[in-house]
């Protein structure tokens, strides 16, 4: 099959998980033998693009728009991504697409590829499609400047005005709704929250769970290390920003009282600054910022090395997570997980078989877990073992290739409507 890959960020330029999985299911999907092509945004390029064979860092993102000019560029980056997509279309001619996240792109390039005559089937680890569902403009940095809003006549009809100026010009001013013909979920839980919501593909949908590749999937059929006397040693991985609830961890942390005193590892971006200067100021206040390393983000490749040097990872999300890519490399890494549960997350963790539970956002509960484990070492055992298993029976990047690759050859084939 020729397919061509959306995503609005690509590694090794990315923030999270979904565009982590976008690459790893195209380089299977080559190693399989089908001709794929990425096109992706500019987003974090200074200087020269890197060089990689199928890959377009072309598209420009919508998510590092700033600046009193934004909104001429704006209407130039409209043009110049419509040729973009002429040229990438004719370049790649795919048999099919397949999108993943898209919040740095323009609802333009969205409905070319959507709405277009080459099916496109939608991997859902966010809730972007719902987004654009309820309203077409969101998450579009052009179509929303003209979408109407409650403000005074004088500024209706301006804007109204400046939209008939955006059509004359050829941009366009209105955000065509979407067509979602095909769904790939990463979770039941994402299925059942846009059917909630009115959402359902017009003709085929999988839950596709993701799958570990590479040294992840080698930890998961490795034995973990004996663990080594001394404090337990926590991780957390991820971005920082509230919904992740690492407020959670560093309270639980000034509770875990009794010796020897854990310790803390954060890793991963700040994507919220003031947020992560607050982490830093309860730690102060909780008595434990001599017990946190402040990592920053890790290189992919440092990843397995870092969750084996580690007993205990931390999921303390306060909101419903769609999924939980760090959930499943904890438990290939054979570490003790402790989570929330919430959302698509409470599909992969089992409560006192691979995991621990405690209730989002009460540091006492957390703080409980993390005392079993620190006084019952033979438990973080089990449970490290039982997450491998988890890992090789139902989250393997094998299974989820072949899931992915038969239900594209499918609406290929037309073998499905």
């Amino acid at each position: 099959m020729r397919i061509l890959a959306l995503s609005d960020l690509f590694p090794p330029l990315n923030l999270g998980g979904y565009e982590v999985a976008a690459r790893e299911v195209a380089q299977a999907l080559r190693e399989r033998g089908h001709e794929v092509h990425v096109l992706t945004t500019d987003w974090g390029i200074t200087g020269t693009a890197p060089s990689e064979p199928a890959v377009s860092r072309t598209l420009h993102s919508r998510l590092a728009l700033a600046g009193p000019l934004r909104r001429l560029r704006l209407a130039a980056w409209e043009r110049d991504d419509d040729r973009t997509i002429r040229g990438v279309l004719a370049r790649a001619r795919p048999d099919v697409i397949l999108v993943w996240n898209v919040g740095g792109v323009s609802h333009r390039v969205l409905a070319r590829l959507l709405n277009g005559a080459t099916p496109a089937v939608t991997y859902v680890f966010g809730d972007w499609p719902l987004r654009k569902h309820i309203a077409p403009h969101d998450l579009d940095a052009w179509t929303s400047l003209f979408a109407p809003r409650d403000e005074p006549g004088a500024k209706r009809l301006l804007r109204r005005g400046a939209a008939r100026v955006a059509d004359l010009a050829g941009t366009g001013a209105r955000a065509a709704p979407l067509r979602f013909d095909h769904f790939q979920f990463g979770s039941r839980y994402m299925q059942d929250l846009f059917h909630s919501r009115g959402l359902a593909a017009a003709c085929t949908e999988r839950v596709i769970y993701y799958g570990v590749f590479g040294e992840f999937g080698e930890l998961a059929r490795t034995a973990r290390p004996e663990r080594r006397e001394g404090p337990l040693r926590l991780l957390f991985v991820g971005r920082l920003w509230e919904a992740k609830g690492v407020h959670t961890l560093v309270e639980a942390l000034g509770r875990l009282e009794g010796e020897p005193a854990a310790t803390l590892t954060v890793v991963g971006p700040e994507e919220d600054r003031v947020y992560a200067a607050s982490l830093r100021g309860l730690a102060a206040d909780m008595g434990v910022a001599d017990r946190i390393v402040w990592r920053g983000p890790v290189p992919r490749d440092r990843l397995p090395e870092t969750y084996v040097s580690h007993d205990v990872v931390v999921f303390p999300s306060i909101y419903d997570e769609p999924f939980g890519i760090v959930q499943v490399e904890a438990l290939a890494a054979g570490c003790a997980v402790v989570g929330t549960g919430t959302g698509g997350s409470a599909e992969i963790l089992d409560p006192d078989a691979n995991s621990l539970l405690f209730r989002a956002g009460d540091a006492a509960s957390l703080a409980s877990q993390l005392r079993r484990l620190r006084d019952d070492p033979a438990l973080g055992v089990r449970l490290g073992a039982a997450g491998k298993e988890t890992v090789r029976r139902r989250f393997a990047g094998a299974r989820m290739v072949d899931e992915i690759e038969t239900h594209l050859g499918d609406v290929v084939g037309g073998t499905v409507q």
